[in-house]
């Protein structure tokens, strides 16, 4: 008889019958053995397919051997190389990525607040705190925009222009030059633009147009308009995407804080929380305090100014709290537009003074307030934030700037204090040395 097996092979073709009695000529399931590591042929023990699938691969499969040290040192070499190539090809978003965990970092105490003292879920005190910075950003970009149009138009730039022209052609000899600090300057190539004055509106003096020439300015016009809509369109649809991002982090803080301790290596898991609370300190301690800072300096700034009579008060204290974000370079930047305004509008408190005096007030009272800030408000603000050498911030400033422009420039002091902390971690534990000694911190917790 043919069979397969031990099983006749009619028994096979033979179609068996419906009856769930007569199960003579059905061909019986032969055990599936189930393989595990260690078992020889007599351990295995015989299941059958259902329960075979319904077997967890971790326990019917040893664990995977460890790596060597060498396959430890290249998969780091390679993830490295790798981090870098992907740095490199996502360059041009990297100013929208940092810029967006800056406003998530600096809303995430708005956010926090509204869970705790409002008892609202944190979805909703995520949109809430949104919409108050949302509604906040506009008011006071509404009020900023009053205040420095109005503080323009305080300067008169119309009439500093032709000031400046009716002084220029003044210094002009019989030859058509100027001596300016000791240099001669050629003006018969623009000397004829020159005796035309600029129209003050009334009708009076003023540039003569022809029809060409007011065609030429109305095609560049037109040209600069479709610019401003082009760059207005980029900078609308950056601040959107911006914002989603920082939405998005911060619905996602808890999981990645949460996912960043479960990753600590097991044993180091008291030097991963420390460090996580230093680094969070640097950063919370120099960015809230760099605001605080700006705002009072450029307050002053503005009081100081709006004393002494320098039209245009308001834009200079606007201009001081920009720019004093930035260490060291940021105030004298912002000394600038306050000097030549003092130069080129003189004091409406003391009109008699010379202009070129008032100059040299301004920029003695730049001075005192920029000493005050870096000696008295920094300090107090910021407490010992960061930490770092003049010599080193200086440094840190130049390649901040060149890397990333004012956003880098912003964000250099923090970085810098950052990877120091986490090198110095790194060297004490190279020389066996204790990587907290001296620190007081016993009890850190850890806020997402």
């Amino acid at each position: 008889m043919l069979s397969i097996g031990r099983y006749p092979l009619s028994a096979i073709r033979k179609k068996p019958p419906t009856s769930a009695r007569s199960s003579k000529y059905q061909v019986p399931q032969r055990p599936v053995m189930l393989y595990r590591w260690g078992m020889d042929d007599n351990d295995r023990a015989p299941e059958t397919p259902r329960q075979a699938q319904k077997v967890n691969a971790a326990d019917a499969y040893p664990p995977s051997p460890r790596w060597a040290p060498n396959t430890k040192l290249v998969a780091i070499s390679m993830a490295f190389v790798l981090s870098l190539l992907g740095l490199y090809l996502v360059r041009n978003v990297l100013a929208v990525a940092a810029l967006a965990g800056l406003i998530a970092f600096l809303v995430a105490p708005l956010i926090r607040a509204s869970v705790k003292y409002l008892k609202i879920p944190r979805g909703l005190a995520l949109l809430f705190a949104y919409l108050v910075v949302f509604l906040g950003t506009i008011g006071f970009g509404y009020l900023l925009t009053r205040s420095v149009v109005a503080s323009i138009i305080e300067l008169d730039p119309v009439g500093l222009i032709e000031e400046m022209r009716v002084n220029l052609l003044g210094r002009v000899n019989a030859d058509g030059q100027v001596v300016m600090v000791g240099v001669t300057v050629d003006m018969n190539s623009v000397l004829d633009s020159l005796q035309t004055s600029v129209g003050t509106g009334d009708g009076s003096g003023g540039i003569v147009l022809d029809a060409e020439r007011m065609l030429e300015y109305v095609g560049a016009g037109l040209s600069s308009f479709r610019t401003v809509i082009g760059i207005m369109t980029a900078v609308v649809t950056s601040a959107i995407v911006t914002a989603l991002v920082a939405m998005y982090l911060n619905a996602d803080s808890t999981r990645l804080h949460d996912a960043t301790i479960a990753n600590i290596p097991p044993g180091y898991e008291r030097d991963g929380i420390r460090l996580m609370a230093e680094i969070k300190r640097v950063w919370r301690g120099y960015l809230y305090g760099q605001l605080v800072n700006s705002l009072i300096t450029g307050t002053l700034v503005f009081i100081v100014l709006w004393a002494v009579g320098l039209p245009g008060a308001f834009l200079m204290g606007a201009i001081m709290v920009v720019l004093n974000m930035i260490p060291t370079f940021g105030p004298i930047l912002a000394a600038i537009p306050a000097v030549f305004a003092a130069l080129l509008s003189g004091s409406t408190r003391w009109p008699d003074m010379e202009n070129y005096l008032f100059a040299l007030v301004v920029i003695g009272i730049y001075l005192v307030v920029v000493q005050a800030q870096a000696n008295i408000i920094a300090p107090k603000v910021m407490g010992t934030a960061v930490r770092l050498r003049p010599a080193i911030v200086l440094v840190g400033l130049l390649i901040g700037f060149q890397v990333g422009g004012l956003l880098g420039s912003l964000l250099a002091v923090p970085v810098i204090a950052s990877i120091r902390d986490v090198a110095v971690y790194v060297w004490r534990k190279l020389i066996d040395a204790d990587p907290w000694s001296g620190d007081e911190q016993d009890d850190v917790v850890v806020e997402p």
